[in-house]
């Protein structure tokens, strides 16, 4: 590893094994596996090294903006290219290195992850499964050969798990707790396992029978709590209740400030670079009519007039799936949600750093963010004044290459202006008369 570029670790669990913690592993702050002196370090996957014959790749956790004003985070993917000279990588090869008992480990539905080790900190940057391992269709001749691995986080698991129709449960119980109902009834490794990582949740949901597959279920569940649901890049399960924005400092609070005014200092910290920003105002998640309906409810609806005036005719979104427990909630579900979306939104939407330009301050930051994480980011256009905005991450891309030590980090990002919310005892958002009330 050089100081310019990180260590690129990227491992494959071709032994027959279990990701996560085995019975007796240790893992800290659990009733069960935190006891000292009684559980060992370590996890069940033995991890194979492939990180030298790795040339190349990309990862890519995303959202989208078209689901309407909510956040939808889609699942991760990630790419590698391999030097596969030796037929290592080949599925064919019987007398390859990754062969048990005369059948291949090349195959899909392994696990996959990718580390990346930088001035002594390492960083879990994807946790996923196989799903291609695919040679080129060029023939590089009979010295070199290569094969691409296509790996998805486990939202692709959860799509591909229907949940049988069953007797109603749950009634009454927090998202949160429902998150881990459904995790559970899909077979996932339970948080004391080290796999999820499940807030309470701040609303109560109806009682469930299943009968869809995992993750829309879940999915369903964070949109009736307007919280966010994604995979980590240590593969776990995040849910994050919806005062969680407001609330955890990584997202109340500017984690770095980036500019093009290098080394400019501001109170939220000191001006790093990027490489490109776009900066569209458009009205993709806008909308001022907003129409709730809980099953088995009756129709609640929150319309900003002044929305619709300045916009000329209502923008509706309308949601009739929800499964809180009351109409009353129904009508703060609509209310907030209108408050949010109520206007056009001017905005930082996709910002790319390139770490290189600036190594020691920009590959912790690029390797380091979070989805949910608040930066600021400040533009000074020719003939207008400098801009400022602050800006959640909402989806994170790297794409790398060993060979020649690039590396590129592209965030797509979301306004944070309209979650001005009151937060006591935060210097920015904890003032009187400035910041409205949330739901």
């Amino acid at each position: 590893m050089s100081d310019v570029f990180p260590q690129v670790i990227v491992e494959a669990g071709f032994e027959p094994t279990t990701p996560g913690l085995a019975t007796g592993d240790l893992l800290l702050d659990d009733p069960t596996y935190g006891l000292l002196d009684t559980g060992k370090l370590g996890d069940t996957n033995t991890w194979t090294d492939i990180s030298g014959w790795c040339q190349s790749g990309s990862i890519s956790r995303l959202f989208t903006r078209q689901q309407g004003p909510l956040t939808l985070y889609q699942g991760g993917t990630a790419t590698f290219t391999f030097n596969n000279t030796d037929g290592r990588f080949d599925p064919e090869n019987l007398s390859g290195p990754y062969v048990s008992a005369g059948v291949t480990q090349v195959r899909p539905m392994i696990p996959v992850r990718m580390r990346a080790v930088y001035a002594g900190v390492t960083y879990d940057l994807f946790s996923g499964f196989a799903t291609s391992w695919i040679p080129p269709g060029t023939n590089f001749g009979p010295r070199y050969d290569q094969t691409v691995l296509s790996a998805a986080d486990a939202f692709r698991v959860f799509t591909g798990v229907n949940l049988a129709a069953a007797g109603a449960a749950g009634a009454d119980e927090l998202s949160g707790a429902r998150i881990s109902r459904i995790l559970t009834a899909a077979g996932w490794y339970a948080s004391a396992r080290g796999l999820s990582v499940i807030a309470a949740g701040d609303s109560r949901m109806q009682a469930t029978t299943l009968g869809a597959d995992a993750l829309s279920l879940m999915q369903l569940t964070t949109d009736s709590e307007l919280g966010e649901l994604y995979m980590d890049g240590q593969g776990r399960v995040v849910f994050r209740n919806r005062h969680a924005i407001l609330t955890g400092t990584r997202s109340n609070t500017p984690q770095a400030v980036f500019g093009d005014s290098l080394g400019t200092v501001h109170s939220a910290g000191t001006e790093l670079p990027y490489s490109l920003l776009s900066r569209p105002d458009d009205d993709t998640t806008m909308a001022n009519d907003i129409q709730a309906t809980i099953v088995g409810g009756t129709l609640q609806v929150a319309t900003d007039a002044a929305s619709v005036a300045k916009y000329l005719f209502a923008r509706t979104y309308a949601r009739a799936d929800l499964i809180l427990t009351t109409d009353a909630e129904a009508l703060n579900w609509a209310q907030y949600t209108g408050y949010l979306a109520a206007g056009d939104e001017s905005r930082f939407d996709e910002m790319t750093i390139s770490p290189r330009r600036q190594p020691a301050d920009l590959f912790p930051q690029a390797l380091g963010r979070e989805l949910g994480d608040r930066i600021q980011v400040w533009r000074r256009p020719p003939g207008v004044s400098a801009i400022s905005k602050d800006l959640f991450i909402r989806g994170i891309a790297h794409t790398f290459d060993a060979s020649t030590e690039s590396w590129q980090t592209v965030w797509t990002t979301q306004s944070a202006a309209r979650y001005s919310f009151l937060t006591l005892d935060n210097t920015t958002l904890g003032q009187l008369d400035a910041s409205a009330l949330a739901y």
